[in-house]
């Protein structure tokens, strides 16, 4: 997911033998593109993929590089399943805890290399 994301997310797609889709804040990716707007814990935001850059019944990892409140891993699991992608885990190099951010993310797997307690 958007920028600090695609850090960790090419080199995963690649290991796994996967493509990868990058997520983005409004008016980044040219083309058409599905929008999912969402809530932050102090506001709100976007993010953005390219129609067709999933088809219907593809798995997807979700890579990003924090898990605080849920806010935006839950817009890229909208965004991607509305597009038609199962969305099989989450993966992030830190996450909060205390943020509770996982409790949002409907039963969905997190794997985490960090926790900040």
């Amino acid at each position: 997911i958007e920028a600090r994301g695609f850090i960790f997310g090419p080199p995963i797609a690649l290991a796994i033998g996967a493509k990868f889709v990058p997520l983005r804040k409004p008016n980044k990716l040219p083309g058409r593109v599905f929008r999912q707007e969402y809530e932050l814990e102090y506001g709100s935001d976007c993010l953005e993929m390219h129609v067709g850059a999933v088809a219907s019944g593809e798995r997807a990892l979700v890579v990003d590089d924090l898990i605080a409140t849920g806010g935006t891993l839950c817009a890229a699991i909208d965004l991607l399943e509305r597009a038609g992608a199962e969305v099989f885990e989450c993966a992030c190099v830190i996450e909060i805890p205390a943020l509770k951010g996982r409790e949002r993310l409907n039963g969905k797997p997190v794997f985490v290399l960090v926790d900040s307690q």
